[in-house]
């Protein structure tokens, strides 16, 4: 039989801010039982990469498994993979934060296993050309991506046993293309149909290299798997076919077979990453910035965030809080794991807790900045506009020591995000519930329409019965201060369901912006069916613990006005779904789940009607398609009548307790 080499890569990661008990399950399901069955099979040689989320948490809670890991290594059974540290998309992030997180994960190795990697992962294998330079400058030789990345630079499904070498500029690195039929094949069908597709193509070409790279959690953490992989015996089954046939298959790292042999070809590799995510993405990752202004928002935040922190390395500041700014790198870098800012089947986006820990960990770091640098003594305010979306609009950032305010005048003068820095919390981390493709097909699970039998994919996933009631889409953005004109009639379900249409066009309206002794002033004059109205609202850090808001609403029309106004609250506590809330007179208070955070609101004027609901969004995971609780809306609403020129007034106070 013609000889064969195959190159197995294995990526170990969970987010930055998953439940721990989450990781635990992870490591006593997949990671623990996979090196114990491994360790048993010295001959069989492997290429690993963990990221630093479940490095930080193996340090902690199991080092014994870093420990074995370094045996694999010492007997040369194993090559470990770097990448960036906290597994971000290294397209997105700043150049660099890029450089600094490889650099980060490749010192972590070399002090933990003695071993600096020579080549690396790429998270969510999220390719473009214009990383090259800085992968060469951290002295990484090789990536591993998947076959549909050279597929995509113009090479022939038949041609793709080997690897290839592409350059941008003056620098190159090796690209190893990830075999798709053999991620469908392993660890989810008998072990002989692994050995069976080696032997089909090793009759049609000399010494082909096979590549294997994928999630470890596919080896017990993904449904159904454990049992599978370990109870029925799959990977002991697996390890034994692959020593029975070494005399023709040779198991091979990625930089042992870059030293023995050349490149098939040199090619320009095009921005790309697997073909599921280049399809849920439209192309390209950086969509989802476009199609996910949540993802935006916290992009926006690291970037603005990652300016600071480069510009404390770069002060006089550094030498005397050297430890303070490492300390701020590093949340900044967990505020840069990739997983809660998309979407796939896979992607957190829809997790409210892995975007609470992305806001966390960056709110730390900016908090560490203000000591740093001493900013914001004596309660100062700093409002400034930036083009903080670097769309061409105008964003005021408002800020003091203790909070961050993003005011988004271009999108109907709201607040898109409400940092408490003491408490390191974004009220405002919501997200708006819009349509996704897989919709359909719960749908049509639901309504018994499905016509054809369900693919495995599909056939494991369970559906929340709750889905029953409706899928619903927003019309806006969940923020704060977006602002309606409705029906007097409209009932509180019919809002909740966004069954209703807006009277006014306030709430994605154009404001005009001003800045007065402190407060941001956002005005807009509006249609209001045939009638002109204008709305006010002035912002303003009335102290360490609140915000204030104060409405003025004015009839510019000749004729009398009667209307109903509203201002949606969107407001996201920590615990999520299981916060408290009460209602008082003119005040509305919402506590998280531990009663260690509390948010009041305090209205001048009683509303003469006060709606208030959850909002869930329709999700998927490899699991389930499930309700997720991403935010409690809290809708005041008064009853307006003001003839020709006449206002109404009246504040909210948003205290913190």
């Amino acid at each position: 039989m013609n000889k064969v080499y195959f190159a197995l890569g294995l990526h170990f990661h969970q987010p930055v801010g998953n439940f721990s008990e989450i990781l635990e399950r992870a490591y006593e399901k997949c990671y623990k039982p996979f090196l114990e069955v491994y360790s048993k099979y010295p001959n069989i040689k492997m290429s690993l990469h963990l990221s630093g989320n479940l490095l930080d948490y193996f340090e902690k809670a199991h080092p014994e498994f870093l420990d074995k890991v370094k045996a694999l290594i010492d007997r040369g059974q194993v090559e470990i993979m770097g990448g960036g540290y906290y597994e971000p998309i290294l397209q997105a992030i700043p150049q660099k934060d890029r450089v600094g997180q490889i650099e980060m994960l490749s010192r972590y190795f070399e002090n933990r296993f003695g071993k600096r990697p020579t080549g690396l992962w790429v998270p969510e294998r999220v390719w473009s050309p214009e990383i090259i330079p800085d992968l060469a400058k951290c002295n990484m030789k090789y990536a591993v991506l998947d076959d549909a990345h050279l597929i995509k630079a113009g090479v022939s499904e038949d041609d793709l046993y080997g690897y290839f070498m592409t350059q941008d500029k003056d620098t190159k690195i090796a690209i190893f293309p990830s075999d798709k039929a053999l991620r469908y094949i392993i660890p989810f069908r008998p072990p002989r149909d692994t050995i069976d597709y080696f032997r089909d193509i090793a009759r049609k070409k000399t010494a082909p290299l096979f590549i294997y790279g994928d999630d470890a959690e596919k080896f017990g953490e993904w449904p159904y798997t454990h049992d599978w992989v370990y109870k029925k015996g799959w990977l002991d089954s697996f390890f034994k076919s692959l020593t029975r046939n070494q005399q023709w298959i040779e198991t091979i790292r990625f930089s042992d077979y870059l030293s023995l042999f050349q490149p098939l070809k040199e090619l320009h590799v095009p921005e790309a990453s697997y073909e599921e995510m280049m399809e849920w993405a439209n192309g390209s990752w950086m969509n989802y910035l476009e199609r996910y202004p949540e993802s935006n928002q916290m992009h926006k935040r690291m970037t603005l965030i990652s300016e600071r922190v480069t510009g404390l390395v770069n002060s006089p500041h550094f030498e005397a809080n050297r430890n303070k700014v490492i300390e701020a790198r590093r949340e900044l870098y967990k505020g840069q794991t990739n997983c809660p800012y998309w979407h796939g089947v896979f992607g957190g986006i829809y997790m409210h807790h892995l975007r609470g820990a992305v806001y966390e960990h960056l709110i730390n770091a900016d908090r560490i900045c203000d000591e740093v640098e001493e900013t914001y003594q004596n309660g100062s305010v700093n409002t400034r506009d930036i083009d903080f979306y670097n769309d061409g609009n105008s964003t005021v950032i408002c800020e003091n020591k203790d909070f961050f305010l993003c005011i988004d005048p271009a999108s109907g003068g709201v607040i898109r995000e409400l940092d408490y820095k003491p408490r390191s919390v974004n009220f405002v981390n919501t997200l708006a519930r819009r349509k996704e493709s897989y919709h359909t097909k719960i749908l049509e699970r639901i309504n018994n329409k499905v016509t054809e039998p369900l693919a495995i994919q599909e056939a494991i996933k369970k559906v929340d019965p709750r889905i029953k009631k409706g899928i619903f889409y927003d019309k806006f953005k969940r923020a704060c201060l977006v602002d309606h004109f409705i029906d007097k009639d409209l009932e509180k379900n019919d809002f909740a369901d966004c069954n209703y249409a807006d009277d006014g066009d306030f709430a994605e309206g154009r404001y005009n912006v001003a800045e007065e002794e402190g407060r941001v002033l956002l005005s807009r004059t509006g249609k209001l069916g045939d009638k002109s109205i204008e709305v006010m609202k002035a912002v303003s850090l009335s102290s360490a613990k609140e915000v204030g808001i104060v409405y003025t609403l004015k009839n510019k029309s000749s004729s009398r006005i009667n209307t109903c106004f509203g201002t949606e609250l969107n407001i996201a506590m920590p615990g999520g779904e299981t916060d408290k809330f009460v209602r008082s007179g003119n005040a509305f208070s919402v506590k998280d789940a531990q009663g260690a955070l509390e948010l009041d609101f305090i209205f001048s004027k009683k509303p003469d009607k006060f709606w208030h609901f959850p909002v869930h969004t329709v999700s998927q995971s490899e699991r389930a398609y499930s309700l997720s609780y991403q935010s409690l809306c809290i809708f005041p609403i008064w009853n307006i009548k003001l003839g020709a020129g006449e206002e109404f007034e009246f504040s909210i106070r948003l205290i913190v307790v």
